[in-house]
């Protein structure tokens, strides 16, 4: 009869089975190299082919600062100075309601941003990479009892405190969680967008 191996050995070859793991070149997201192995990026304010007016300045805010975040490569404000290009198009939002009351009042929806982005050599002005279609989505309450004021995305992203909520129309609360769930949005965009781009997706 074998004897049971003894737990001091089971961690060992669990430890040594990691540190092979790691060494085969194994990265977290987002930890990969752009194309050419560029280093100094500019993004370029994106194409807005919706009707809600301004929201690519708060896509291209989005994107900025989670290259900014991540540390990996320097944003250059001028095209000029960098070696890619980041550009691209706001293709589309929607937003449909997913739950109704039953008098059938919307009480929750969920909206959707598709964008589309392309990576170009400054120089060249060809295309490096592209990805045609990236979508994300965000649900939101829409009265006041269907808005969950101790969530975590209620308390770390909300223009409202609970306070709040009590005073606003119905109309007016999901004006504002709509503006909240497009931030989260576009904040996740962003972190897909900035992932593809570095691991080539």
């Amino acid at each position: 009869m074998v004897a049971p191996a003894r737990p001091r050995a089971v961690v060992l070859r669990c430890a040594l089975a990691l540190l092979t793991t790691t060494s085969c070149g194994y990265r977290f997201p987002g930890e990969g190299t752009l194309p050419g192995g560029a280093t100094r990026v500019h993004v370029a304010k994106f194409e807005n082919r919706t009707r809600d007016a301004g929201i690519e300045n708060f896509l291209l805010e989005a994107i900025q600062t989670e290259i900014v975040r991540r540390g990996q490569f320097s944003l250059e404000s001028e095209r000029s100075a960098a070696q890619l290009t980041l550009e691209g198009a706001i293709v589309s939002i929607e937003k449909r309601p997913v739950a109704f009351s039953s008098s059938d009042e919307a009480l929750q929806y969920q909206t959707y941003v598709t964008i589309s982005a392309v990576l170009r050599d400054t120089g060249s002005n060809k295309a490096v990479w592209r990805i045609s279609a990236l979508r994300e989505g965000e649900s939101y309450g829409a009265t006041s009892n269907t808005v969950v004021t101790d969530s975590p995305d209620f308390l770390a992203g909300s223009t409202l405190n609970p306070q709040d909520i009590a005073q606003l129309s119905d109309v007016q609360l999901s004006e504002s969680q709509e503006r909240d769930a497009l931030e989260r949005v576009f904040r996740n965009t962003s972190r897909d967008l900035y992932n593809a781009m570095v691991e080539n997706f």
